[in-house]
């Protein structure tokens, strides 16, 4: 067999060497586009992962010892020419991670980055790496509908990539973090439990809102009692998040109590009912009603 192997290989090399120079580089010509198109094909969350760090590393080291870094704003050599970013966008993933490595200061190119690696199938890992770039160079970032979609789609993801969006939310992203924790903490995901924790931290909560802090502390609150010393601050601070807590305190049950559970159930917080009902109605002058919601109970 090694040398039936040797004899076909053979001819197949006297035909290389014979081929005139023009036929020599299109069959090397062939042989590349071929190796580009696999390539593509072959492109995983890793590899993407890996060259946006790269492209990114530079800039991120800091000397030990310097003072936090301010927003980068790109000067015009930093930041990349409009119609380059438009024709990589056009090339794909390839071309627009080439262009990351020219430009690593220009926000712009990981926004772009971010967007594509969300497309249908979501490369989770590798759009949050361009997202943690861009809040980098571009904190504001963090209040974009982009951004936080990109993000809460990752934190319903594999593992990794959960673990990852919720650093992003409980860190770099700022208050819009802390809000998007709040959504996944009180909503019915498989995350609740752990975005809870998140926004339990101390860190977390200080770059919260006002309005997001006295809702938390009204939802995590043991009692009546342990929250009847908030309303002040739901009244001057408080939003809607704050009304969702609120408004179950006040309201009983049609049924469920009493014998065979047939007769009416008193609300949680009956006792401090009129002050719940004053901090609710506080809210709405401020924010306004929520929206659909029942007309005020009797009594305010």
């Amino acid at each position: 067999m090694v040398a039936t192997s040797v004899t076909a290989a053979g001819p197949r090399a006297a035909m290389l060497t014979r081929a005139p120079g023009a036929a020599r580089w299109l069959l090397a010509g062939a042989a590349a586009a071929v190796a580009v198109v696999l390539g593509a094909a072959l492109l995983r969350d890793d590899a993407s992962l890996d060259r946006i760090e790269a492209a990114a590393g530079a800039e991120r080291a800091a000397p030990e010892g310097s003072a936090p870094r301010r927003p980068v704003v790109p000067r015009p050599s930093n930041a990349v020419p409009a119609d380059e970013l438009a024709a990589a966008n056009a090339g794909g993933v390839l071309a627009l991670e080439a262009l990351a490595a020219r430009y690593p200061k220009d926000p712009a190119i990981f926004r772009a980055l971010m967007q594509r690696h969300a497309l249908p199938p979501p490369y989770h890992a590798a759009a949050l790496a361009a997202a943690k770039r861009l809040l980098e160079l571009d904190p504001g970032a963090a209040a974009d509908d982009d951004v936080k979609r990109v993000v809460s789609s990752a934190a319903g993801g594999p593992p990794e990539a959960a673990s990852a969006a919720l650093d992003l939310m409980a860190g770099a992203m700022g208050s819009h973090g802390a809000d998007l924790l709040h959504e996944l903490a009180v909503g019915s995901s498989g995350m609740k439990e752990r975005a809870a924790r998140r926004l339990a931290e101390a860190a977390v909560l200080e770059r919260a809102t006002p309005a997001l802090r006295i809702a938390h502390e009204l939802r995590v609150a043991s009692s009546c009692k342990t929250r009847q010393p908030l309303l002040a601050r739901a009244k001057a601070d408080g939003d809607r998040r704050a009304i969702d807590v609120l408004a179950p305190l006040v309201s009983g049950k049609s049924k469920g109590c009493g014998f065979l559970g047939m007769s009416r159930c008193p609300a949680p917080c009956a006792s401090i009912a009129s002050e719940i009902k004053a901090a609710i109605q506080a809210i709405e002058e401020r924010v306004g009603p929520s929206p659909g919601a029942a007309p005020a109970p009797e009594g305010r």
